[in-house]
Order: structure tokens, then sequence, then C-alpha cells
């Protein structure tokens, strides 16, 4: 599935769009004094202002050529603290084929870099914002995350890979929710998992709104 707009909500609004403008370098399409638009190859990524009890943070993922892991690593390094788990600031999954890195933004968003080697996505140039693909991954917090697997799955979505209580991938390799139970410890993180107000667009089956 294939996320063409993903809106997230932040209380520290300027602060994060210099970070994605200025220290990523990445493109910011429409601005106001609300809100900030990144386009991130076929998916906008919309950052709302929003003043809550909590500061709002989400783990979201961008996938690149399957032949530029190392050289991804090597950009974001050059702007950013990598996250290590483990002793290690890299992973690689068996399972799913793929290397992935991960770092935060000032507002404590997880990002995830990640190449998936089974996909047709390769490049001949040297690594850039530019070959920043697509949002390929959104996490979704839930209370019960069986149940919220039903109802993505009535929707016509399917799960993705194996699938327990507390982790389930959603979707394909193209995009996928990743699920997890609320308070579950984000991968490469330390970070409890909360539930924020998530709002996404996906290519065939329309906006959809989550509390």
């Amino acid at each position: 599935m294939v996320f063409e707009e993903v809106k997230l909500h932040t209380a520290r609004l300027a602060e994060i769009k210099h970070f994605y403008r200025d220290t990523l370098g990445l493109k910011v399409v429409a601005d106001s004094d609300t809100s900030f638009t990144l386009q991130i190859g076929c998916t906008r990524m919309i950052f709302v202002h929003s003043e809550t009890e909590h500061e709002p943070f989400y783990h979201f993922a961008w996938m690149i050529p399957k032949n530029r892991f190392q050289e991804a690593k090597a950009w974001a390094t050059a702007r950013v603290e990598l996250s290590t788990q483990d002793g290690e600031d890299e992973t690689f999954s068996e399972n799913w084929n793929s290397h992935s890195l991960y770092f935060e933004d000032p507002a404590g968003n997880i990002l995830e870099l990640i190449a998936h080697h089974n996909t047709h996505h390769k490049s001949e140039r040297p690594f850039s914002a530019e070959d920043l693909l697509q949002v390929c991954e959104v996490g979704l917090v839930s209370e019960d995350v069986l149940s919220t697997v039903g109802e993505l799955e009535r929707m016509g979505l399917n799960r993705w890979r194996a699938i327990s209580e507390t982790f389930a991938p959603v979707g394909d390799v193209s995009g996928l929710f990743i699920v997890v139970k609320k308070e579950r410890i984000w991968f490469f993180s330390e970070q409890k998992a909360q539930r924020f107000p998530l709002e996404v667009v996906i290519q065939g089956v329309g906006r959809l709104q989550f509390g």
C-alpha cells in the first residue's frame, strides 16, 4: 500500500521545521504559521502545530534504494546522531531482508531509514535527500493490537509477516502500519509507545483518522 499523505502533530513546529529543512536538507513544499509540508518521494508529510498536555511523538520510516544503505548511513551520520541498541547503530532483519538505522528529531519522533532488499528500488547515483522514496512505515499505537489489526483488515488491508499481541505489521513492503501495544518500547529507542492524533491518506483506500 502507498501512503500518499501522513499528518502528524507537534508542539515544536518551528524547531522541527528547522531540523528537517536545514539539518536534513529536505524541501518544504508548503508552509504556514500552523503547519508545514515535506515531500518525501511520493508521500506528503504534514506537521501540524498542536498544544497538548504531552508532546506528541511518532514512529515512521522512509524507504531508501536497496543498494544504498551504507551511503544513506553516511549521509545521516553527517547530520544527526544515530540511535543505538546493544551497541549497534544499524540492524539487519532476516525475516524482512532489510537494513535499518534510526534517529530522533527534536520532538522525539523516531525516524527510520530502511532498505528493503526484495524491492526493485535501486539507484546508480550518490545518495542524497532526493533518494528518500516514500514513507513506508507509520506507527499505530493501540490498546488492543489484534482488534486493531481486525479493523484494518476489514478496510481491505492485510497483515504482513508474523504478528503478536504487542506487534503487528499491516500492509505490504511499500507501506506498513506498525501496530504496537501502548507502552511497548519502540525499537532502537527508550520511549514507550503512546497514542496521539494521526491522519493518513492511503492510495486506493482513502483518508483514515486515528485518535
